[in-house]
């Protein structure tokens, strides 16, 4: 049997329904769907329901596909695809629930303890102190030391950083 370009699938689908033509186009776009599942990050939980939501979509999208619009199947597919996932993402909580806390994805929880964490260097335990403990906008403590807002920002991310590899 000869290869079928996207043109002849896209045909064979909006004409004739068929399970093998299906398993075709799915095998064909399966890595498309893949690429863009991983390039807008979606979290890890919600990766196969976003990969099942793509092939749904590839099925429905051979049925409005015109190619009268200069444009390829591939495309096509791959622009109505991001926006799905787009609007996808932002239907996705912004919030977990975590031992009766409530946090965004992007908090980390940190313990009300005064104690600075014997794994940080000094100036992350210096940053830790001022900004997670005290409450110190970053404006204040970059006047209040020799290190610019950059670094205090990558400390920051750092500190970050090694209370995720914790957990």
């Amino acid at each position: 049997m000869r290869r079928l370009n996207d043109y002849e699938i896209v045909y064979l689908a909006q004409t004739e329904y068929d399970e093998a033509l299906i398993e075709l186009l799915i095998n064909k776009y399966r890595n498309l769907i893949w690429k863009n599942i991983h390039l807008l990050n979606v979290p890890y939980m919600d990766q196969d329901d976003f990969f099942q939501e793509g092939c749904l979509l590839l099925i429905k999208s051979t049925k409005y596909f015109n190619e009268k619009y200069g444009k390829t199947f591939t495309k096509y597919f791959e622009l109505i695809l991001k926006r799905h996932f787009y609007s996808l993402l932002a239907k996705l909580p912004k919030y977990i629930i975590d031992a009766n806390e409530v946090m965004s994805k992007n908090d980390y929880y940190i313990e009300d303890s005064n104690d600075i964490p014997e794994f940080l260097t000094p100036l992350e335990a210096y940053v830790f102190q001022y900004y997670f403990i005290e409450n110190v906008p970053i404006k204040e403590i970059v006047k209040d030391n020799k290190y610019n807002r950059k670094q205090i920002y990558n400390t920051i991310y750092r500190i970050k950083e090694k209370y995720k590899n914790m957990i």
